[in-house]
């Protein structure tokens, strides 16, 4: 399933989550990455259920249920859900590490020499994060929102990336631009998760749907429209003599006091003039 970012909040307070959840893990997915999804200015020309049905083909050859995240986050910032592992499923994306948390992986190799993550999909992840910390009460700091380098291979803690004893680099040497260690995420990650989270919850709203600009937007012509018709009916409350009624404003000018009147008024003028002229139209 396939989500805008400004839908997955929506969605996520109509999921009711059975399981206990206190961690959020962080990964990138190394490959696909921006190369082989052919990623141009932020979006992919490759077709997007290929790669999302690429990873689970290749997660069922390990011999997993099914695919191993709960969550995908691709480069444009769409949020795909994954529908044969719901966050009621435990995933596989720490060995040793899973219970308690759910996995969330962002396409893209964010290693030293990789890709540089785009806007859309940072702004994604941030709001992301925010949401999931929102709906399972998940502190916001580096003991709970956690990347894989922080883990060994067995899935011991180590709390920080450590060369040598961390099972993979994952999310990245330069994950946010800035890299993969706890001082990393509690200067990036941690800091714009926590302003997102504020933001929310002081109802600033969330992102407008592709359908609600449409509607803003003929909501906006509208009122414009109508601004223009009471501005038009206003001139025509107390305005000049028109031509069309210059006859009859000749014929009773000694009975007005100017040449200036409502709409209404020249139009019965006129009429009046006719019948006295008795002129037929």
């Amino acid at each position: 399933m396939l989500l805008e970012p400004s839908e997955f909040k929506g969605w996520l307070d109509k999921q009711r989550i059975t399981r206990s959840i206190d961690k959020l893990q962080v990964h990138h997915t190394a490959a696909p990455n921006y190369t082989t999804r052919q990623v141009v200015n932020g979006v992919a020309k490759q077709d997007v259920w290929k790669c999302l049905e690429g990873m689970r083909t290749y997660h069922l050859s390990q011999g997993w249920s099914g695919t191993g995240q709960n969550i995908t986050v691709l480069e444009d910032g769409r949020i795909a859900i994954s529908l044969d592992r719901d966050l009621n499923k435990t995933p596989a994306g720490i060995k040793g590490a899973n219970t308690g948390a759910l996995c969330i992986e962002i396409i893209g190799n964010f290693d030293q020499g990789g890709d540089t993550m785009a806007v859309a999909q940072k702004q994604a992840v941030v709001h992301l994060y925010a949401c999931l910390a929102l709906k399972l009460n998940v502190p916001i700091d580096t003991s709970h929102i956690v990347y894989h380098a922080w883990y060994t291979a067995s899935g011991a803690w180590l709390g920080d990336y450590q060369k040598g004893k961390s099972s993979k680099t994952c999310p990245g040497t330069k994950f946010f631009g800035d890299g993969n260690t706890q001082s990393a995420a509690e200067r990036g990650l941690i800091p714009a998760i926590k302003a997102e989270l504020k933001r929310i919850k002081e109802g600033d709203g969330e992102p407008m749907t592709s359908e609600e600009k449409k509607q803003m937007e003929e909501l906006k012509a509208t009122v414009e429209s109508q601004a223009k018709w009471i501005a038009a009916q206003k001139a025509k409350e107390n305005m000049e003599c028109p031509k069309w009624a210059d006859e009859a404003f000749e014929y009773y000018q000694d009975y007005l006091n100017d040449k200036r009147g409502s709409y209404d008024f020249w139009r019965n003028l006129v009429i009046s003039y006719r019948k006295d002229e008795g002129i037929k139209i």
